[in-house]
């Protein structure tokens, strides 16, 4: 009779364990997927080191702008100075435009989504000012 008892007791003790372990384990649930995000590159291309201003939206649709703009690149063959942004956009409903003022007489902006161009603008002229809007 105490066998069966001390069978009975540590059958349940067992099943116990075992149910407690299944019904409060953490649950393993996979990661949920990244959202679609882009690569956006604005570039800004003058025949001058220092520029005026330049305006742009952020990866969050906010509106950017920067005074005495300094471009950091220069290109040998063509003498012409560049500053390039980049960052991710979550969401493609968020705006793309960009805006660039030269202190030179050349001013250009392109914009590429995932290494597409998808907007550019080039003026000419005395302090001219480029605009790049993609179209839609």
């Amino acid at each position: 009779m105490v066998r069966v008892l001390y069978f009975r007791l540590l059958l349940t003790v067992l099943v116990s364990t075992v149910l407690c372990l299944a019904v409060f384990s953490p649950a393993t649930a996979s990661p949920p997927d990244e959202p679609d995000t882009d690569r956006i590159t604005i570039t800004f291309t003058s025949d001058r080191q220092l520029n005026g201003a330049a305006v742009w939206f952020d990866a969050d649709g906010r509106l950017r702008t920067q005074t005495d703009v300094p471009l950091a690149h220069q290109d040998g063959p063509t003498k012409l100075w560049s500053a390039t942004l980049v960052y991710t956009r979550p969401s493609p409903r968020e705006p793309l435009d960009a805006l660039f003022q030269s202190s030179g007489t050349f001013s250009r902006c392109e914009i590429r989504v995932d290494s597409v161009l998808v907007a550019d603008d080039t003026v000419r002229g005395p302090h001219p000012t480029s605009r790049c809007r993609p179209r839609n």
